[in-house]
């Protein structure tokens, strides 16, 4: 009999299935695999790896057809993956360590996947392998589980180390969007049958990806308050509300939801950094500043494997540093300005291989608002993603070599034509270069666009006073006012800015 059987359904999986099946070569006795109606080469591929190959009428279940396949197998082990994953080659020895035993037991397996929008990994535990049994079904058309076949079974359900790649999620954003919208009705026909806060938090994610935040809230609300929700999935259900309240201009909200968010699971970074931008945004920058910091220890932790949890979203450590850069330049903290310049240092020695490399020199001289050779330009110009971005443009606004800035600032149009913050300091610097006119069109033109940065309103009045242009300044303040009530730094400015146009100006205020 053979020990390890890998089961699979596939459909159209030519682009990753040998990906899959090379990664589990030496490692299964045995590939079960159901197509449930291919029309490229998948079956080929298959039968390449002397894979058992069933055909199955696809019927709007994948839990129906699952348990097809799991009655083809004749391990006395089951490891069930998808044709986009690929179990890591470094924990194939605890793999064949476990199937070595004879117990009645599922173990968790970490699910990695790469998630580009987010520049990070998240990662799901998830019962992959198991003891075989005619008794263990599938349960759910979308989303299915194995769990609550286990438990009903009396195995044991334990922890492992073993870990499994995902590729499709690198996927682009229209074919995450085409999955989402098969796997939509298949969701709500579930949930409909249910009420399962499981299926809730899937739904939720689904309507998110098809960018519909009412739905999505509303599930989220659901998934949330369920007590028989794992916790893990509660906590990013909060934090999943605070960010489409964020996202909306609803603060207060955001920030009721992330302190939820915190109080359920404090072990996640994404949630932390969220809370530093929700409280930024509201011009609390020193617990700003501390949450930023929690994110980026928590992060490193998660990197190192220090942190338990169903769910977890590891973060692109540049993402981090390069916002707590910013923070601490904001509030002049030395102490975390040189902590953050530290771990970014480190990180380009660790890309890089070299400690003292031509990437490190050139921005030590942005650090310094240094002068810049045409090769820093063409360094800084290809280090800069949208991870960094506003730290570079805040640098080099305060760069004294207004020429230099001006030739990286116009390439960096041409890469980022809708940030608001390049269009910001291409403004300043034509305001610099004595074209106010153009400066003035440069900010209108953002404004229109966008309203819920401050500070262009305060650059466009400086503007209109250099032209003489006192007639515009009311509608701006007034705007000011009305969109940024809520933020306390703002209208500490916004009254000094009163005080100063009362002397300057007869606009009646």
């Amino acid at each position: 009999m053979p020990v390890l059987t890998l089961c699979m359904i596939v459909k159209n999986e030519e682009r990753y299935l040998r990906d899959c099946l090379d990664s589990v070569k030496g490692v299964v006795d045995e590939i079960v695999i159901v197509d449930t109606g291919s029309t490229d080469k998948t079956i080929h591929i298959a039968e390449e790896y002397g894979a058992k190959i069933y055909n199955y009428e696809w019927a709007d279940d994948f839990a129906v057809a699952r348990n097809f396949a799991l009655g083809k197998t004749t391990g006395n082990w089951v490891l069930c993956l998808d044709a986009d994953e690929q179990l890591s080659d470094q924990t194939t020895h605890e793999l064949k360590k476990i199937i070595s035993t004879n117990e009645v037991v599922g173990y968790y397996c970490t699910v990695k996947s790469l998630i580009q929008e987010e520049n990070g990994d998240s990662s799901v535990r998830d019962v992959r392998l198991f003891a075989n049994s005619p008794n263990i079904k599938f349960s759910g058309r979308v989303y299915e589980q194995i769990i609550p076949s286990l438990a009903e079974n009396d195995y044991k359900i334990l922890a492992s180390q073993i870990i499994i790649n995902n590729y499709g999620d690198c996927s682009n954003k229209e074919d995450k969007k085409t999955k989402a919208e098969r796997n939509l009705s298949l969701l709500l026909k579930e949930y409909e049958a249910t009420k399962s806060a499981y299926y809730a938090f899937h739904l939720a994610q689904t309507y998110l990806l098809l960018e519909n935040d009412e739905n999505a809230s509303l599930f989220f609300r659901i998934a949330s308050e369920s007590p028989k929700l794992d916790k893990h999935y509660r906590a990013y259900s909060y934090s999943s509300l605070a960010k489409i309240s964020f996202k909306n201009r609803k603060i207060q909200e955001a920030e009721k939801f992330i302190i939820h968010a915190t109080k359920i699971d404090d072990k996640q970074p994404f949630t932390f950094f969220l809370a530093s931008e929700i409280l930024l945004h509201k011009g609390e920058l020193i617990i700003a500043e501390d949450r930023c910091k929690r994110a980026y220890i928590l992060n490193q932790a998660l990197r190192m494997k220090a942190i338990d949890s169903t769910l977890s979203f590891a973060l692109d450590p540049e993402k981090i540093i390069y916002y707590g850069l910013i923070l601490s330049l904001r509030s002049r903290n030395n102490l975390n300005y040189g902590f953050y310049q530290k771990e970014l240092f480190s990180l380009f020695a660790f890309q890089t291989g070299m400690e003292d490399s031509a990437i490190s020199a050139a921005v030590q001289k942005v650090f310094g608002s240094s002068s810049l050779s045409n090769e820093d330009a063409e360094i800084i110009l290809k280090l800069i993603n949208k991870n960094n971005l506003s730290f570079y443009v805040y640098m080099l606004g305060v760069n004294p070599y207004k020429q230099q800035v001006m030739t990286i600032v116009e390439q960096l149009l041409t890469r980022y034509s809708d940030s608001v913050d390049v269009m910001k300091l291409y403004a300043r610097m034509l305001e610099e270069f004595g074209k106010v006119e153009e400066a003035v069109s440069v900010m209108e033109s953002i404004i229109e666009g966008n309203k819920t940065d401050a500070t262009v309103f305060f650059y466009l009045i400086s503007f209109y006073l250099k032209q003489g242009k006192d007639d515009k300044i009311k509608p701006l303040v007034l705007q000011l006012e009305r969109n940024f009530s809520h933020i306390p730094d703002v209208m500490t400015r916004v009254r000094t800015l009163k005080r100063k146009l009362l002397m300057l100006t007869s606009v009646p205020l």
